[in-house]
């Protein structure tokens, strides 16, 4: 009888893991990548057609859209990880609302109350750790 020895294959690279700081910068580039495209696409939209409902609706829709691009940034992020799927997807949301807040205040001029900033960070949050619990499953 063969006897079974547990040799390891010496031409193998061990796979290499990402640190957590990687994860969530390339996650927070695919959720500005994709918020980005979703704008210049609206943009579009609006310019080309006469209807007002969306204009009506273009507060949900851009909520809509960043909750999205959250997602969809921590779900890539994660799923190139093994672990700490909910830290990294938090920590993107937490990051995209700074980034937003930061530009759309700059952009506005205007101050923003702190029960608004609480509401985009706790929405920022709850679609990073979302999209981190789905994005570590696939």
């Amino acid at each position: 009888m063969a006897k079974v020895t547990g040799r390891r294959r010496y031409n193998s690279q061990p796979q290499k893991v990402s640190g957590v700081a990687v994860s969530i910068f390339r996650g927070l580039i695919v959720s500005l990548v994709v918020s980005f495209i979703s704008i210049i696409i609206l943009s579009f939209i609006t310019l080309t057609t006469e209807s007002t409902v969306l204009e009506r609706y273009m507060n949900y829709v851009m909520v809509a859209v960043t909750m999205l691009s959250i997602f969809i940034g921590s779900a890539y992020a994660t799923s190139k990880t093994e672990s700490k799927a909910l830290i990294i997807g938090m920590a993107i949301g937490c990051v995209y609302v700074l980034i937003s807040v930061g530009l759309g205040m700059e952009i506005a001029n205007e101050s923003i109350t702190l029960l608004t900033m609480v509401n985009k960070f706790a929405a920022g949050i709850a679609a990073g750790a979302l999209g981190g619990i789905i994005g570590i499953n696939l």
